[in-house]
């Protein structure tokens, strides 16, 4: 069930709350972290040798920036403002987390530099955006299954197995992307279950 017009409301304002200071929050700690791990002489590898032979297939980019477009469903399926504050909570400390692992293991990205060609510009705006060195863990994907906890209760069971499908072929992203590391998307799973199992559960419709 979701929520009635003036609830709903309510919803999309603590949304637009939550979403500036989670954008402050990520890009103190993401963006901080990674120019200092840029001065540091350590490296951790975090790769296993046989991922090397993933290929680079840039048209998945278009997968990979989806995740931006993901927390806009979240004004119109989150069940109440409560759902959106615990929303917050829960991407506040994953973000945290992670940047706690990012200085303990600042990562040594193991893939070489490939010519996107035609996908350049994505190429491009994907290494700006995403920084080289804060890899473990994936917040691509454990920020992307924390908002899909959110606004799971509140789709429909079309809308469930569109999100699922979509999410599969998000983290498949990351990796044809060579943006992450298999380990990382685990320990970015891993982040988003314990958060979810540790930090109280949002109603179910």
């Amino acid at each position: 069930m979701t929520a009635a017009p003036a609830g709903r409301t309510a919803v999309a304002k603590a949304f637009w709350r939550a979403a500036w200071r989670l954008a402050v929050l990520f890009g103190i700690v993401f963006y901080g972290l990674d120019a200092f791990t840029a001065w540091r002489s350590a490296r951790v590898p975090i790769h296993f040798a046989w991922e090397l032979a993933i290929p680079y297939w840039p048209p998945a980019y278009v997968a990979y920036f989806s995740v931006l477009a993901v927390p806009l469903l979240v004004p119109w399926l989150a069940q109440d403002a409560q759902s959106v504050r615990q929303w917050e909570r829960r991407m506040a400390l994953a973000v945290l987390v992670a940047g706690g692992v990012f200085l303990a293991l600042p990562s040594q990205p193991g893939y070489a530099p490939q010519d996107a060609g035609a996908w350049s510009a994505w190429a491009q705006l994907a290494q700006a955006v995403a920084g080289r060195h804060n890899m473990l863990p994936s917040l691509h994907v454990g920020l992307s299954l924390l908002t899909l906890r959110c606004i799971w209760p509140g789709a429909s069971r079309g809308l469930r197995q569109l999100l699922g499908v979509w999410w599969l072929a998000m983290t498949a992203s990351v990796l044809l992307t060579h943006q992450h590391h298999v380990a990382d998307v685990g320990a970015g799973i891993a982040l988003a279950w314990v958060l979810t199992a540790f930090s109280g559960s949002t109603r179910s419709s």
